[in-house]
């Protein structure tokens, strides 16, 4: 073996060992969760580009081969790719035979846009059901947010729609609403709905969800970074923990939706899918992302998610332009909403 081959085989058991750690200390360590700043896309790009070099220099060793595909194998659920066979697509009915569900990041309200401009956006995604989040103002992203409060405009501008709000949370429903139950997770608010248009389906629980930014971009240097970072990401976990909890309860049909400011396909989200199903497969993009979408340098990832439960299914699911009024595409999804079987 040459030095080459050797170097080439200690970088792929590397990043073998580095995969099998982020999934042992994935929510188990805080400090793991640094490694959020990768792009998804590495966790395919590096394991196939070492296997490339192996290749150009007259081919891998069959263990170095065996190690570098089992690599590419567990970063292909980190790398943001979701790969479809025709069969498993479900194409969307596209008709208004479902609950039609918006949910959306709407960055600091119209607090930097146009404020007609904002409401037309919104007034035209045509909605039965909105989850939008940061209805606030910015002061900083260390300060807390100035509170707001637009309810009378929300009224006057969605005069068929049932108008809940909750800090920084907007739910909007046409439909009635039941209740508005305590979850424990102060960045999830759920709503209940009875979906009277739907029959054998008369209550549809809604989860409005933003779950903390644990990870910035910024200078590793600044003195109390990482203790707030710990902090973080002790919250969104609690958090994440109480929303579980209350899903695994729930005996409703259930949306769950919002900006869960995550990277990937992580332990977090691992947790959630065995109580609820992600939306994704009703989404036909290889790549779906859903932020940044103002800086296409950071345009690599999908923070915004959304999972249903029990009786209710997604059949269609895409994001949409924002039209330059939020850095968060809008998450639209069809639910086809039935009694849990």
């Amino acid at each position: 073996m040459t030095t080459l081959d050797a170097a080439l085989a200690t970088c792929v058991a590397g990043w073998l060992l580095f995969q099998v750690a982020d999934r042992l200390l994935t929510y188990r360590w805080w400090w793991w969760a640094t490694t959020d700043v990768l792009p998804p896309p590495v966790h395919v790009v590096i394991p196939a580009g070492l296997l490339g070099a192996a290749l150009t220099t007259g081919g891998p060793h069959l263990w170095t081969a065996v190690v570098g595909v089992l690599a590419l194998a567990l970063g292909m659920r980190h790398s943001g790719l979701a790969p479809r066979v025709p069969w498993t697509i479900r194409r969307g009915t596209g008709t208004t035979r479902g609950v039609r569900v918006v949910c959306w990041n709407t960055q600091h309200w119209d607090e930097s846009v146009d404020t007609e401009d904002f409401y037309a956006f919104l007034r035209g995604l045509d909605a039965d059901v909105y989850l939008l989040q940061e209805h606030i103002y910015n002061a900083g992203v260390h300060a807390p947010p100035i509170p707001v409060d637009f309810r009378e405009r929300l009224t006057r501008e969605f005069p068929g729609h049932h108008v809940l709000v909750s800090g920084q949370f907007v739910t909007l429903s046409r439909f009635p609403v039941v209740a508005t139950p305590e979850t424990g997770a102060p960045e999830v608010f759920r709503a209940d709905l009875r979906v009277d248009s739907v029959p054998g389906a008369p209550v549809l629980s809604t989860y409005n969800v933003h779950l903390p930014v644990h990870v910035f971009l910024e200078n590793p240097f600044r003195l109390g970074l990482y203790q707030e970072i710990r902090e973080r990401v002790e919250s969104r976990n609690r958090q994440l923990d109480q929303l579980i909890d209350d899903v695994r309860v729930n005996e409703c049909p259930a949306v769950i939706a919002g900006d869960f400011n995550l990277s990937r396909s992580q332990g977090d989200i691992a947790r959630l899918s065995a109580v609820a199903t992600d939306a994704l497969a009703a989404n036909q993009s290889l790549y779906p992302v859903s932020w940044h979408r103002g800086n296409a340098w950071l345009r690599w990832w999908r923070l915004d998610l959304a999972f249903t439960t029990r009786g209710a299914r997604a059949e269609h699911y895409r994001f949409r332009d924002p039209q330059g009024l939020s850095d968060h595409a809008v998450q639209e999804l069809v639910i086809d909403v039935r009694k849990d079987a």
